[in-house]
């Protein structure tokens, strides 16, 4: 705790610490990094930092001289626009935030002692590809891309289905060139490419490659046109993230047999971004799990809810690791007003219910009672069922629950808005299915009330009395006109 106070007042109230080690060539831009940068990043551009051993990925060294987003071929140092870029948009997924509170001046000076820290790098003259005009998308140039993304061997480290959870991405070393196990990225879900998600990223990433990096660049590899039928294909895997506070739950005859059931394609879905969970030790500043994808039917009879996340590399404890796992939680009681229970399984005032699936458990369900993280009860007698798959980097699971009446069971009424939150646990990186994972917010499902018989009947009628209303004023006008 103390290290994260210590980070949130450094970047709150900027200090100013000069190094006795070399002459401050570039006193503005040393000034600025030393107060905000510094941190991180080492007054020496080394990352040897008090946040080195929380930040994943690992703060950038700068005196290595090698730069995993440029615009300019592989082995050349990145243009003064490439360093600006990161500066202003930050690292999606990391620790580096969007600077956005510099001039354009107070920026430029960082850049000039950034590259101060790799002198003999920045000494080459630097030049960006030219992207030029990108070809228009079809069937046509997206099967190409497919085809190349085999031949190419993507699929080795990016899956068959761009979720980045092909076999090469597990091995021993598959590393960083600062020695640091990294995974291929997940192409699905666009929020998480750090270089940029738009077609013209994309190409630019497949061509200069990502120095540091085991993405190679394939700027003399691949012709002009080939790099631009696997971008287009590439943007073809990326999903649309449904962003709210609500998912409408509609009522169905009946419920998909199974979690990837091609039926739950065209059901209304909800995404929640996923936070690290920092309250215990050791705490994941930057969850592997970012969104899960949430879905949910219901019959007279029972409701549905549907959780799907990309896992890279599946764990079911076989392994020596923690299993995967998801909980869903529940207040124990209808709300009284706006407050709701603490989000992270509640408190002794505001329990919870937690329905808990871990892939050791395959079919099993866990259904406990919570008044706290500490305190946490198991019941006799699951509250629900549950049915799991895997897929090509993907898992589904669904919680199904019997519905009572609304006597029995106040929170799950149709037509009232249902909170509920989500936490998810990546075996992989040590997240055992307790404290530490990936953690949401609050969240709503409304059960659609079903159509009073009145809305179907009273609309023909009322169509059909003016439509005889109608008939009788004209007929009373001709008359009247003869």
């Amino acid at each position: 705790m103390r290290i994260l106070i210590a980070v949130l007042i450094a970047m709150c109230f900027p200090v100013s610490v000069y190094s006795a080690d070399k002459p401050a060539d570039n006193p503005e831009g040393k000034k600025i990094y030393d107060g905000w940068c510094a941190q991180c990043h080492g007054y020496k551009g080394d990352a040897d930092s008090f946040t080195k051993d929380v930040s994943l990925p690992k703060p950038r060294d700068f005196t290595f001289g090698s730069f995993k987003f440029r615009s300019t071929p592989s082995g050349d140092p990145p243009t003064d626009a490439d360093i600006t870029k990161v500066i202003r948009n930050g690292n999606p997924g990391t620790s580096m935030p969007p600077w956005s509170r510099f001039s354009d001046a107070e920026v430029k000076a960082i850049v000039g002692h950034v590259k101060s820290f790799a002198p003999d790098t920045f000494a080459m003259e630097t030049k960006p590809i030219n992207i030029g005009n990108p070809p228009k998308a079809s069937k046509e140039i997206i099967d190409q891309g497919k085809e190349l993304f085999k031949t190419a061997k993507c699929v080795e480290c990016h899956g068959t289905a761009g979720r980045g959870n092909g076999e090469k991405g597990w091995q021993a070393d598959f590393k960083t060139d600062w020695g640091y196990g990294i995974a291929p990225a997940n192409y699905t879900q666009p929020w998480e490419l750090r270089n940029g998600s738009s077609l013209e990223d994309i190409y630019r990433t497949i061509s200069v490659g990502l120095s540091g990096t085991p993405m190679t660049s394939y700027l003399d590899s691949m012709p002009d046109d080939k790099r631009w039928a696997l971008a287009h294909f590439i943007k073809s895997l990326q999903l649309t993230r449904k962003l709210g506070l609500a998912l409408k739950v509609r009522k169905t005859e009946t419920l998909p047999s199974k979690p990837n059931d091609p039926a739950w394609e065209s059901v209304d879905y909800l995404d929640l971004p996923m936070g690290g969970q920092l309250m215990f030790d050791t705490r994941d500043f930057t969850p592997v799990i970012t969104n899960v994808r949430v879905r949910g039917l219901y019959t007279s009879k029972e409701l549905a809810i549907l959780l799907q996340w990309t896992d890279k590399k599946p764990n079911d404890g076989s392994d020596g690791k923690p299993s995967d796992s998801i909980r869903i939680q529940f207040p124990i009681n209808k709300l009284e007003g706006t407050e709701l229970p603490y989000f992270f399984m509640g408190t002794g005032k505001a329990p919870v219910n937690l329905w808990q699936w871990r892939a050791s458990d395959k079919d099993k369900v866990s259904s406990m009672t919570a008044k706290g993280p500490d305190k946490i009860e198991p019941k006799e007698k699951p509250e629900a069922t549950v049915m799991a798959s895997y897929d090509d980097g993907l898992y589904s699971v669904v919680f199904k629950k019997e519905l009572k009446s609304a006597k029995d069971d106040p929170v799950f009424e149709a037509g009232t808005f249902i909170p509920f939150a989500v936490a998810a646990y990546d075996g992989q990186n040590d997240e055992d299915g307790n404290a530490r994972g990936a953690v949401s917010a609050w969240y709503y499902l409304m059960m659609e009330p079903p159509m009073p018989l009145r809305v179907y009947v009273f609309p023909p009628i009322v169509s059909l009395g003016v439509l005889i209303a109608g008939i009788c004023l004209h007929k009373k006008l001709r008359k009247k006109k003869v």
